[in-house]
């Protein structure tokens, strides 16, 4: 996360230097550079893509084809009106818990 004064700075300083000509100094040496190689990072976040596509695939079909969403539905329709309600409020609950948390966590760090 960018702290604002440096956003506004470095903008400041880039909109305020004037363009010194080089006659093409910098694009011949920008030439001659080696090409980049190819990041660690873009092929670390592929592998995990790909592991992570590969392991819903083999969950899906190992939990006999999702049929644990159906069952569970099944269960919920089940439930008396007030069960259901009270399940739904202690979901309720926890996420806001959960946001909560986080938020709190996450003002800590820009604090510290």
């Amino acid at each position: 996360m960018n702290d604002p004064l440096d956003d506004l700075l470095d903008a400041r300083l880039r909109d305020e230097t004037p363009y010194i000509d080089d006659a093409g100094f910098t694009r011949r040496v920008m030439k001659q550079l080696p090409r980049r190689r190819v990041s660690w990072s873009s092929q670390r976040s592929f592998i995990i893509l790909a592991a992570t596509i590969l392991s819903v695939v083999v969950a899906y079909f190992a939990s006999g084809e999702g049929m644990f969403v159906h069952d569970a539905f099944a269960r919920i329709s089940g439930l008396q009106q007030l069960q259901l309600f009270l399940v739904i409020v202690a979901c309720g609950i926890m996420m806001t818990v959960a946001g909560l948390w986080v938020a709190l966590a996450r003002r800590h760090e820009t604090i510290v």
